[in-house]
């Protein structure tokens, strides 16, 4: 598959690959699985090295706005607050280096090889002003007429689920028709594979300074609230490997 990423230097400053030097499992994956990209892996933060309390004694976990929009569980896992951590160190770099487009990509991402192809229709639709773009997420893809009917009694009573939603974040809940090979993004689940510009990566690092957010739904809160321009690729270019059979820590396990 060496040549399947033919063109990504074209539309990318710069690809990272956030992961940790102990995972060597899922390193040697990517190392053949990205094989033709060219990318840097960035070590991010370690849950064997840093845990939630001591995190919220040097602030860099704000465990009153985590609870302001989760019901439950009552903090962040130790695996979700380092992962959220090498996603904002990401921001970081970015906004530094001052890179105008970055891929960010998670260890367990599963090119669709088949589509890949897609890339320069995808980046043709997108609009001047764009800020983040998914190449891989999930739920809140499609709005049918289920769907259509249970948004609307959420609309009605925003305050049932885990997620403390507002009526507004309802509203921008659903991914939009847009162009052929793109829509408005939605609340989507995941961040494996995504796209931020440099004006995206400061919002996201102002937003996400200190954490409290699971690093996806930062993406998808501030998309939610009309903060941030973010659009979905149609169809997607990246899928996501649940687990790994015999080196199942991850970047987000608890």
């Amino acid at each position: 598959m060496q040549n399947s990423f033919t063109g990504f230097s074209h539309y990318f400053d710069k690809v990272f690959v956030l992961t940790l030097p102990r995972l060597t499992e899922r390193i040697a994956y990517i190392q053949k699985t990205l094989a033709g990209l060219d990318y840097d892996f960035y070590f991010g933060v370690d849950k064997t090295e840093l845990g939630v309390d001591e995190a919220l004694r040097t602030g860099l976990f704000d465990i009153d706005g985590f609870r302001s929009f989760y019901k439950y569980p009552k903090t962040i896992s130790a695996g979700m607050l380092c992962c959220a951590l090498g996603h904002l160190q990401i921001y970081k770099e970015i906004v530094n280096q001052q890179y105008r487009r970055t891929l960010i990509l998670e260890d367990d991402v599963i090119p669709r090889y088949e589509n890949l192809h897609l890339l320069s229709s995808v980046m043709a639709d997108l609009p001047p002003a764009w800020e983040l773009l998914y190449l891989g997420y999930e739920k809140q893809e499609n709005l049918g007429f289920r769907e259509w009917s249970n948004l609307q009694f959420k609309k009605i009573i925003p305050y049932h689920t885990q997620l403390r939603m507002t009526r507004k974040m309802f509203k921008n809940f659903y991914a939009r028709p847009y162009a052929k090979h793109i829509s408005s993004a939605g609340f989507h689940d995941c961040t494996h594979a995504y796209v931020v510009t440099t004006e995206g990566a400061k919002k996201l690092l102002a937003c996400g300074t200190p954490v409290r957010f699971h690093p996806d739904n930062l993406l998808s809160w501030m998309i939610g609230q009309g903060l941030l321009k973010g659009y979905i690729a149609r169809p997607k270019l990246f899928s996501q490997q649940t687990a790994f059979v015999h080196q199942r820590d991850s970047l987000t396990s608890s």
